[in-house]
């Protein structure tokens, strides 16, 4: 049951979280980098956890992803973070990560291209 759950909690679990640490921070001109970092870190935790949460998955695995998730996304630059949410591929990179460490799969690849005629 939590794989049927987990890619519909995840879709929307990152990409709100992702939204409202973004939104949150905005406002934090002149802040230095470390404490940037420090608040989208505990403001995407918290708003994943909350939003995944709300889409079904348990608290548990609620805060397995969202503690990938953070780790993940702190491999970005603070530059990066900022502009994430015009990047959905790099939140998709970043939730296929956190999902397929979850499950012991690999993250989802591209399909190769095919020499069909």
């Amino acid at each position: 049951m939590m794989r049927l759950q987990l890619p519909n909690a995840i879709s929307h679990g990152l990409s709100v979280a992702a939204v409202l640490a973004a939104l949150s921070l905005a406002g934090c001109g002149g802040s230095s980098d470390a404490q940037f970092n420090a608040s989208f870190d505990k403001s995407t935790h918290d708003s994943c956890v909350t939003s995944a949460s709300t889409h079904g998955l348990a608290a548990p695995q609620a805060e397995t992803y969202c503690t990938c998730i953070v780790k993940e996304l702190d491999k970005l630059s603070t530059q990066d973070k900022m502009t994430l949410t015009l990047h959905q591929d790099k939140m998709t990179a970043v939730a296929q990560t956190c999902v397929a460490q979850m499950t012991g799969t690999s993250p989802a690849a591209e399909p190769a291209p095919t020499n069909a005629p």
